[in-house]
């Protein structure tokens, strides 16, 4: 009786959740249950040492197979984005040679689908939108607020690595990303990460020169299957996709939401990530 009330003190903002994400392993739906705050500082206790935490089995199996029935039929036309960037995602700096950390090139090459590329019926649009959903991300994550990304391509995406494809080393832009993991390659399609690395001196360029050369001593692997939900904070840690072999593709989605309102992507960025600015 008590999970039950608990459960009514949502409302409606679960409706249409149950089919898709396991609510009994993951009561998201149970804002006021022992299960629900355990789930919470789990998340705050992996961000905090970490920056990232792995729901596993987030997303029902069946589920998963749905959005990949949608998804994999659109793959051989989504948009192949690979260019060369730096690990800061900026500029290159002149007053350090092209060599150095700060402006050392990496290679990234992934196809995407666009928001307005995803079916209006997929599961991804349910959980994105649910409130439920949302204000357990808020309380994860520590934040008062949180907003749609507005936006016609980027609100949710998915990107396959096909082989060869990859991620580089970089730091994010965004402060936190929200992910779900559809399918692993066949091979390879590692992430990476370096936890808390980032720092804007000497050191900090030394300890992301060293990776960059192959020194891996700080890195860690960031397990997830088919399922996972995983938040990260990857502003402060350098992280990568290894190369994915095979012809299995590395697919996972992408939920982007703000922590203030009304915000969208430049059409300059449009362009680089979508090959489109509507």
């Amino acid at each position: 009786m008590a999970l039950a009330a608990e459960r009514q003190s949502v409302g409606g903002a679960t409706d249409g959740l149950a089919g898709l994400i396991d609510l009994a392993r993951y009561p998201i739906d149970a804002p006021a249950s022992p299960a629900y705050r355990q789930m919470v500082a789990m998340a705050k206790e992996g961000l905090s040492a970490t920056g990232a935490c792995v729901f596993e089995g987030f997303i029902r199996p069946e589920a998963v197979a749905r959005t990949l029935a949608q998804v994999d039929p659109l793959e051989p036309k989504a948009y192949v984005c690979g260019q060369p960037h730096n690990v800061y995602l900026v500029g290159a700096d002149a007053s350090y040679p092209s060599d150095h950390a700060r402006n050392r090139l990496v290679r990234s090459q992934k196809a995407v689908l666009a928001d307005d590329e995803i079916p209006a019926a997929s599961p991804l649009r349910t959980i994105y939108e649910a409130e439920g959903f949302r204000a357990f991300v808020r309380d994860a994550l520590d934040i008062e607020q949180l907003f749609p990304f507005e936006d016609p391509l980027a609100s949710i995406n998915v990107n396959f690595y096909g082989a060869n494809q990859e991620l580089g080393w970089h730091f994010d832009n965004s402060k936190f990303t929200v992910t779900l993991m559809l399918r692993q390659a066949e091979a390879g399609g590692i992430f990476e990460f370096a936890p808390n690395i980032r720092e804007e001196s000497a050191a900090g360029y030394a300890a992301v020169g060293r990776i960059l050369d192959g020194d891996h001593r700080a890195v860690r692997e960031l397990k997830q299957d088919p399922g996972a939900l995983v938040l990260f904070k990857g502003s402060r840690s350098l992280h990568r996709v290894t190369p994915c072999l095979g012809d299995i593709s590395r697919t996972i989605a992408i939920l982007s939401y703000l922590s203030e309102p009304g915000q969208g992507l430049k059409e300059h960025t449009r362009m680089i990530f979508y090959g489109r600015t509507r």
